[in-house]
């Protein structure tokens, strides 16, 4: 075999030179071991060949190919780097004999037979042959180089190191500095695979992560799915109740119309046809003639008149006021079928017992104003002395969502918070104290307020609607804005160790407005 096709068949496919620690795959290719690692981490869960693509998992263990590598040694030591220079003996003139050592004093390569009569003085340093012993001499003082500068890394000889330069430089003998320096390479090839295991590790982690992200967003999506096709089919189930009954009574209107239209018809045709007969009698000359013909009487039988009722209005809209009553049983009953536990805050409403004198409630007690007119309520251990107002509804457990309209204008706090928090002075307001949660809006900013401590959110010259979910059991308050869009604005995550309640604060005119 020619030496081009022996180093093509010794070839990696991916990298196309000569193979580095070969393994071999199972479908029986063969690649280096560097090569397909790297090749593989950019695939994800199937791992394949790059020559056949046969695909593979798990990700196999990479075997090496014990045959293939003392090929591709001795092929090394044989052909590779055929131009490579070889150093032959100084002294064997008849014959060219590869030399074993060269002397750096003598400028001069031996082979084994002139090295035995070399001198053996300590001036003469030997080492292994070289083809340029001139390049291991100091260019100035022409000396074998024996130390290197720590300072400034020059390698120098004995004179450099009593010269003026490097009189005062701490230097070290070469074999002592390459000791240290292969130390250093050690550790730092120890410390590389260490952070190279760590990374893989780190892939492999990152890569089944995204997998099950994957497959948490597959369910989530056909969770929401389900969801929303069972309200749709429960829907289109109330809509064609309604649409039946409107139809079925069309239709029976509409036959009692065609039956009457039917006997207009026939009477219209008898009135034509009478008319028409008489026309011709008119047309008899002869007295006589005329008086025989019996067609004086005009008389018809009559269509009684037709009463018709129309559609039961009554009836359909009994129809559909009953079919909105399921509707407004569907979704309780959807979110039990499909264990969508996210709690009903739609009753919430604010408590008049605890708004402060200076807050206006609507009729409805879901809107809150602050007002400058104080009003006069009757006392209650609950009311606060500053400007706040909680719900009634108070949260012990589940998951629970509401939402509320915000003024552009003034200043208000909206979250949740204990009962137990103070009613008057300092640390009362919500977002002060151990225990209340909110989001503040004042001077055009938003801020998520705990315990005195503020973490600023944006800012906006107009206020926005706001959403807030609440995770009783697993210990999270969030805040969310809520318009074409949700946008996450911030989460506290805390222990609760009693009942929370929905907590406001509302100042300079600002108002809220629970919307759902």
């Amino acid at each position: 075999m020619a030496l081009s096709d022996l180093s093509e068949e010794l070839s990696c496919s991916i990298c196309l030179s000569i193979y580095t620690n070969p393994v071999m795959l199972t479908c029986g290719h063969n690649f280096c071991e560097d090569c397909i690692t790297k090749t593989w981490m950019g695939q994800r869960r199937s791992y394949s060949c790059p020559e056949c693509r046969a695909e593979f998992a798990p990700r196999p263990v990479l075997q090496k190919n014990l045959k293939l590598c003392n090929i591709v040694e001795h092929y090394r030591s044989t052909y590779e780097n055929p131009g490579e220079p070889k150093i032959f003996c100084t002294y064997c003139v008849s014959s060219r004999v590869l030399a074993v050592q060269t002397c750096l004093h003598c400028e001069a390569s031996f082979c084994d037979l002139h090295l035995k009569n070399h001198s053996k003085s300590t001036n003469h340093t030997m080492i292994d042959a070289i083809s340029s012993p001139e390049d291991r001499r100091c260019p100035v003082h022409h000396e074998v180089i024996k130390y290197i500068c720590v300072q400034d890394s020059s390698l120098l000889c004995t004179s450099c190191t009593i010269s003026w330069k490097h009189k005062d430089h701490k230097t070290e003998l070469l074999h002592e500095a390459s000791e240290k320096g292969k130390v250093q390479l050690k550790e730092m090839i120890k410390m590389l695979s260490s952070k190279a295991n760590n990374s893989e590790k780190t892939f492999h982690c990152l890569e089944e992560d995204k997998s099950n992200l994957q497959k948490k967003s597959a369910s989530l999506k056909e969770r929401a799915s389900s969801l929303f096709g069972a309200i749709r089919n429960e829907l289109n189930d109330l809509e064609n109740k309604v649409l039946e009954e409107i139809t079925k009574q069309e239709t029976c209107v509409s036959a009692s119309y065609s039956e009457h239209i039917q006997k207009l018809e026939k009477h219209i045709h008898e009135i034509y046809k009478r008319k028409s007969h008489m026309e011709d009698v008119c047309k008899i000359p002869d007295p006589l003639t005329f008086l025989k013909q019996d067609a004086i009487s005009a008389d018809l039988e009559q269509v009684p008149p037709f009463n018709a009722n129309g559609l039961n209005e009554e009836l359909i809209s009994v129809t559909l006021a009953r079919a909105l009553y399921k509707l407004s049983d569907l979704i309780p009953q959807v979110k039990t079928r499909y264990d969508f536990n996210l709690g009903d805050s739609t009753d919430m409403i604010f408590n008049a017992n605890t708004a402060n004198n200076y807050i206006a409630l609507s009729y409805d007690l879901k809107k809150a104003t602050d007002t400058d007119r104080e009003k006069s309520l009757p006392h209650h251990p609950e009311r606060f002395v500053t400007q706040q107002v909680l719900s009634t509804k108070r949260f012990t457990s589940g998951k629970h969502y509401w939402e509320i309209k915000t003024s552009d204008h003034g200043e208000w706090s909206a979250g949740v918070t204990y009962n137990s928090v103070r009613r008057k002075g300092d640390g009362s307001l919500i977002g002060d104290n151990p225990k209340s949660w909110c989001l503040n809006w004042s001077d055009e900013e938003l801020t998520a307020d705990h315990n005195e401590e503020y973490y600023y959110v944006h800012s906006s010259r107009a206020s926005p609607d706001i959403g807030i979910y609440l995770d009783y059991d697993g210990g999270v308050v969030s805040f969310y804005e809520v318009s074409d869009s949700i946008q996450h604005l911030h989460t506290f995550s805390a222990t609760f160790t009693e009942p929370l309640f929905a907590g406001f604060y509302l100042n300079e005119k600002a108002w809220i407005k629970i919307d759902k």
